[in-house]
C-alpha cells in the first residue's frame, strides 16, 4: 500500500511537470539546437565515460554491507523478485523523466532565460543542485559510502545532460540518464543478486 502511494504521488508529479510544455514554456530546449560532429563526439565520449565511471562503481565501490542495504532499493528489488517489472520498465523511466525536468529542463532554462550568468555557470550551478538532490539516499541507506557514490555520480551526470539539453534538448538527456542508470542497476543485480547456476 506504501509503495502504492508512493508511486501515485510520482505519476501526478509527472503530470504536473508536463503540463508547462504544452504551453511552449521553454520549448527551445525541447528540441535540439544544435548538432555538428563536435557534439556528436562529446555525446559518444561523454556517454562512455559515465558508463565506464558505473563499472567502476559497481566492481569498486560497492562491498558486502552495501549490497545488503542497496537489495531495498526500488529497482534492484524489481531485479530481484521479478514480479516488479512495471516499477523497473514504467515507474523508473518516470523518475528519470521527472528529474530531468525540474533539474535541467527548468532549473537550466529558467537560469539561462532569467539570469545574466552563462552557460557553463548554468549547468555548473544544475549539476551541484541535482548533486545535492541525491543527499536523500541518506535518508535511506544511512551510509556514507552510498552516499558519496551518489553525489559524485549525479554530479558528472548533470554535467553532461546539462550540455546535451543545451544543444540537443531534454529527450537526450532523459535517454541518456535512463540508460546510464538502468546498466548501472542492472550490472549491480547481476554481479551481486543473481542466483548462479
Amino acid at each position: 500500500m506504501k509503495k502504492k502511494i508512493k508511486y501515485t504521488i510520482i505519476v501526478i508529479i509527472f503530470l504536473l511537470l508536463t503540463i508547462p510544455i504544452y504551453f511552449s514554456v521553454f520549448l527551445e530546449f525541447f528540441y535540439i539546437n544544435e548538432f555538428n560532429l563536435t557534439i556528436s563526439l562529446i555525446l559518444v565520449i561523454g556517454f562512455l565515460t559515465l558508463f565506464l565511471i558505473g563499472k567502476i562503481i559497481e566492481v569498486y565501490g560497492y562491498n558486502a554491507e552495501i549490497i545488503k542495504i542497496m537489495e531495498k532499493h526500488d529497482i534492484i528489488n524489481s531485479f530481484v523478485g521479478s514480479n516488479n517489472k512495471i516499477i523497473r520498465l514504467l515507474g523508473f523511466l518516470v523518475i528519470m523523466i521527472i528529474e530531468e525536468l525540474v533539474f535541467r529542463y527548468y532549473l537550466i532554462g529558467l537560469l539561462v532565460i532569467q539570469s545574466y550568468l552563462g552557460e557553463m555557470l548554468v549547468i555548473l550551478i544544475s549539476s551541484l543542485i541535482f548533486s545535492i538532490f541525491h543527499i536523500h539516499t541518506w535518508f535511506s541507506y544511512k551510509n556514507v559510502r552510498i552516499l558519496v557514490i551518489f553525489l559524485i555520480y549525479s554530479f558528472f551526470l548533470g554535467l553532461f545532460n546539462g550540455y546535451l539539453l543545451l544543444t540537443l534538448g531534454i529527450i537526450p538527456c532523459i535517454l541518456v540518464h535512463y540508460s546510464l542508470a538502468y546498466i548501472l542497476y542492472y550490472g549491480i543485480y547481476i554481479r551481486y543478486f543473481k542466483v548462479k547456476p
